[in-house]
């Protein structure tokens, strides 16, 4: 039996800097953003779900209302993580609660994570 751990891709949602992708790449860690993506900025949801499913990505979204319907449409996405906004506001302090909250989860993934359909709901940063 295998301990390797799966190596996690992120694509952070529209609503995330291009800056904090940087800085998880800075951290180790394999993350692109929307806002830098032409293919990608301004599309529904179920587009940007598809293409992380085809990029083995998981998404990081706050869209909580809007996004189980992407789910429906993509079932068999790489994953998805909810970072509520009241836990992780989009202010500098905040956005960099996320950024640990994320190291931590690679760090420590919880059960099931990188498998497909995989849904997380990210609530602190570890700390």
């Amino acid at each position: 039996m295998s301990t390797e751990r799966p190596e996690f891709r992120f694509l952070l949602d529209e609503h995330y800097p291009a800056w904090l992708a940087d800085r998880l790449g800075d951290d180790g860690l394999v993350a692109d953003a929307v806002l830098r993506r032409d293919d990608l900025r301004g599309q529904p949801d179920h587009e940007v779900l598809r293409v992380a499913a085809v990029e083995r990505r998981i998404l990081v979204t706050e869209d909580v209302r809007t996004m189980p319907a992407a789910v429906r449409a993509v079932p068999a996405h790489a994953g998805i993580i909810y970072c509520p906004s009241h836990r992780f506001g989009r202010n500098r302090s905040a956005l960099e609660r996320l950024r640990r909250a994320l190291i931590a989860f690679v760090a420590q993934p919880p059960h099931g994570a990188g498998r497909p359909g995989f849904i997380w709901w990210l609530e602190s940063d570890g700390s």
